[in-house]
């Protein structure tokens, strides 16, 4: 292990020490081996020394730019072998998820917590970790599913966030076992509702509401963790009072329920649904920064907004002018709005307000 300056990382070296920010925000974890991305998000940092291995590593063929070729960082994700094959496990473990929860509402299956998020857990690590899961989802965001792949997501998100919290490993096991089965009452929800390609009429929304006591009845009486069953119960309530089904408020709230309310709302409002497309996770950014200290737990919602944007430098991103550019800083009093290299310039979308970033690309 050596002490080396960032100005002279290179891809291949092995990172030895969780690399954190001044404010205590994990950057890179221990063993992650460099690639440009990752030297880029250190350098965004002003860090100036990081310890490394003595060893170089080769870096994997996937984030290894191909020369006079200027793919995106989404392009390079989406290319790569290790995201094929993430896209194909999570959806054949979808489908095995809505086969899960159909037994057990039928009662044909018991409730297993631990059989159930095995597959999240493979999931996470097929990703890389914490470091990885969001380069996954953020690009699989064209896919439709509304519900089975959404809990998946939900759940690896949730397991991230809890990381990311440094809660103890019981509590994250807990956030993504309740991620996981949020919305396991949607499956006594008509077809016909959860695919609707129309905006819900008021009696359609009400019906489609009921997913939550409906999904609470069907665990209510399971013998898993409490937290769990309060998830599937309070994965829309808000601290303001203004979720349901009870309108609870603040800490009536169930804390490990906090965390899968923010994951749910991040990947229902960021991936595309059959009424509408998704939306630009920086609008989301945007809004959470507006009413993120009413609506949810604030070291929940500020360790996660705190860290999602992380996860974009060096993403590729377009101007609500048409320009395109590269996240190159993120903005600590304005996330929603970093700093974006369009060719050879610079712009400061915190102070360019009358610009905005509209989608990744």
């Amino acid at each position: 292990m050596k002490l080396i300056s960032v100005d002279k990382l290179e891809p291949g070296m092995v990172v030895s020490e969780n690399i954190y920010t001044i404010d205590d925000r994990l950057v890179l974890p221990k063993d992650t081996v460099l690639d440009s991305k990752g030297i880029e998000r250190i350098k965004s940092h002003s860090l100036y020394n990081i310890f490394i291995e003595d060893d170089i590593k080769p870096v994997p063929k996937e984030t290894v730019e191909k020369p006079k070729i200027n793919f995106s960082y989404s392009q390079k994700v989406k290319n790569s072998e290790g995201f094929i094959r993430f896209k194909q496990h999570i959806e054949e473990n979808a489908e095995k998820l809505e086969e899960s929860f159909r037994m057990i509402a039928n009662d044909t299956m018991p409730l297993d917590i631990d059989k159930l998020t095995e597959p999240v857990y493979h999931l996470f690590v097929e990703a890389g970790g914490t470091a990885g899961v969001f380069d996954m989802l953020h690009n699989l965001r064209d896919n439709s599913d509304a519900v089975y792949m959404h809990s998946l997501n939900v759940s690896l998100i949730c397991n991230t966030l809890a990381n990311w919290m440094r809660l103890p490993s019981e509590k994250v096991q807990l956030a993504t076992a309740g991620g996981l089965l949020h919305d396991i009452g949607k499956v006594l929800i008509p077809q016909e509702l959860l695919s609707s390609t129309k905006p819900l009429t008021p009696y359609q929304k009400k019906a489609l509401d009921e997913h939550v006591i409906k999904g609470y009845d069907l665990v209510k009486d399971k013998d898993i963790d409490i937290h769990i069953k309060n998830c599937v119960l309070m994965h829309h309530e808000f601290r303001d009072g203004s979720g349901f089904p009870f309108h609870l408020k603040n800490d009536q709230i169930d804390e490990i329920a906090s965390i899968v309310t923010v994951a749910n709302v991040y990947d229902e409002m960021t991936s595309k649904r059959p009424s509408r497309s998704q939306i630009c996770p920086f609008e989301v950014i945007a809004k959470f920064e507006d009413e993120g200290l009413d609506k949810y737990d604030p070291n929940t919602i500020m360790t996660f907004l705190s860290n999602i944007v992380n996860t974009f430098i060096a993403n590729r991103v377009m101007l609500n002018n048409g320009k395109t550019g590269d996240i190159i800083f993120i903005n600590p009093n304005h996330l929603a709005r970093p700093v974006v290299k369009c060719g050879e310039e610079y712009i400061d979308l915190a102070v360019e307000k009358q610009l905005s970033i509209v989608a990744i690309i």
